[in-house]
């Protein structure tokens, strides 16, 4: 199949294309091109909301001139993402007179053969953006994060009294106050919902299983939630399974409660109502998802979906079961003390062990499991094979790439510097955001000092994975490390 050229409006704008060139360019692909619109950076969040609002505008009227697919966010440079889909089955003569008032359009000057006002439209698609049926809602969500938790802040200042932007704001967009809108999938998947940067909140006539598997292809089993218990403990607020504690955020919590209850409740009275502070309770009903790492709450009928939680790790496990008693029998269980944390390195070998690395990614809640990729073969360089992830992505942030590297050491020596070579080049290669280090040994000072240095000239994230880090991870994946050690858990 021939390679599809691409139209970038930007790039056709800037070389102040004439009609009899776009006509030329669709003749040609006739059987399809990508459509590309440029989102530019800015420095001041009002700027990029409207950056998104003009390419959530544009992609969708330019995909009402054909059948549409294969739309996805790329990038050009580092600071300059690219929205991009596939358009067919177009009409050249329409499609081409719409290109052209684009590209004058996008001038923003007072041309004379321009029919279309840009600004105006743009107004105007504004105030209807959050109730249409768009092809591209991740746009509009962008828009909308970027208003919300950014441009509503300067916008504020032009306001003499900050009551007038809170009435303003309660009247047209009540739940932005809590940092809250109507998720721009939801005319798309047929199911209304509402969305903040922390959480999600799912009303009593819309169906989770079908949102989370639609929205986001997570695939509800009976299994998916378990029963959770919620706590405060030290002024901080936690959410504990079977097997994890997560701590949560009580500030993104109460967002969605207040938005439920005085939003889509009418309790308006700010003073006099807060009825939502009484589910906060032993009674509180909570599950959780170990897998996704998710928290989900139900409060009058309401679902809330909780992002913002955070895994404990052994250390920090180990701190709440030194300071309440009364949870003492489960996080000793969490955390390994009723049993030996130790592992048999010598079972393994460099395959079994990038198997077990591969797998500890694959479990772990930050990374994106459908992107784990093993590069290279076992041994080579200087003795590791490299495991490339993505992590999930949120809403406001995008996925970052991370590159690990196995090192098996026999003998429990340690991982020193000189045993890992090229550092610098395996970052530049995949271009990576973020670097981490799988060994069964013990991580030597001068690997952290070299990898540290590294990545504060770089700005990348770093994960060090020593065998303490792994016995101690593995204590609280039974099952995993059943598979890998059985001799020494049959023993």
């Amino acid at each position: 199949m021939d390679k599809l050229e691409c139209f970038n409006i930007d790039f056709a704008t800037s070389a102040e294309k004439k009609l009899n060139d776009i006509i030329v360019f669709l003749e040609k692909n006739k059987n399809g091109f990508y459509f590309q619109k440029v989102i530019e950076g800015a420095n001041q969040y009002s700027d990029l909301a409207n950056y998104y609002l003009e390419a959530s505008f544009i992609c969708e009227s330019v995909a009402k001139y054909g059948h549409v697919s294969d739309y996805k966010i790329r990038k050009i440079n580092y600071h300059r993402p690219v929205a991009q889909f596939r358009i067919e089955s177009f009409d050249v003569s329409l499609l081409s007179q719409y290109l052209h008032q684009l590209v004058l359009a996008l001038q923003y000057e007072d041309l004379e053969e321009c029919e279309i006002d840009l600004i105006d439209l743009l107004e105007s698609y504004r105030l209807v953006i959050q109730k249409e049926v768009l092809q591209f809602p991740q746009l509009a969500d962008d828009y909308l994060a970027n208003l919300i938790n950014g441009a509503y802040y300067e916008e504020e200042s032009n306001f003499e009294n900050p009551k007038e932007f809170l009435d303003h704001m309660m009247k047209y967009d009540p739940d932005h106050i809590f940092g809250f809108w109507r998720c721009s999938f939801s005319g798309k998947i047929k199911q209304e919902f509402y969305v903040s940067t922390e959480s999600w909140i799912i009303p009593p006539q819309s169906d989770l299983k079908t949102i989370l598997s639609q929205h986001s292809r997570i695939k509800l089993t009976k299994r998916t939630f378990d029963k959770g218990g919620f706590f405060s403990l030290n002024g901080a607020y936690y959410v504990v399974s079977e097997r994890y504690v997560f701590r949560i955020s009580f500030e993104s919590l109460m967002k969605a409660f207040q938005c439920i209850s005085h939003v889509f409740e009418d309790e308006r009275n700010f003073s006099d109502h807060h009825n939502w502070l009484t589910h906060f309770n032993s009674n509180l009903k909570v599950k959780v998802s170990d897998h996704f790492s998710l928290v989900l709450f139900y409060f009058r009928g309401y679902k809330v979906l909780l992002w913002d939680c955070y895994k404990l790790n052994f250390n920090e496990i180990s701190q709440i079961n030194n300071s309440a008693s009364q949870i003492l029998f489960t996080t000793g269980n969490l955390i390994g003390l009723t049993a030996n944390v130790e592992c048999d390195w010598t079972i393994l070998n460099d395959e079994s062990f990038e198997e077990l690395c591969y797998d500890l990614i694959y479990y772990d809640s930050r990374f994106d499991r459908r992107t784990i990729r093993k590069m290279g073969k076992s041994r080579s360089r200087d003795g590791g094979r490299d495991i490339v992830v993505h992590t999930e992505s949120r809403l406001g942030s995008r996925p970052k790439k991370f590159i690990f590297q196995c090192k098996f050491i026999k003998n429990g020596n340690s991982l020193s510097a000189s045993k890992v070579l090229d550092v610098s080049d395996t970052i530049d290669q995949y271009n990576a955001d973020g670097y981490g280090v799988f060994t069964t040994g013990v991580i030597d000072a001068t690997l952290f000092d070299k990898v540290d240095a590294i990545a504060q000239r770089r700005g990348l994230d770093v994960i060090f994975n020593s065998k303490y880090e792994i016995e101690r991870e593995l204590a609280i994946l039974p099952e995993l490390k059943s598979r890998y050690f059985k001799q020494l858990s049959n023993g």
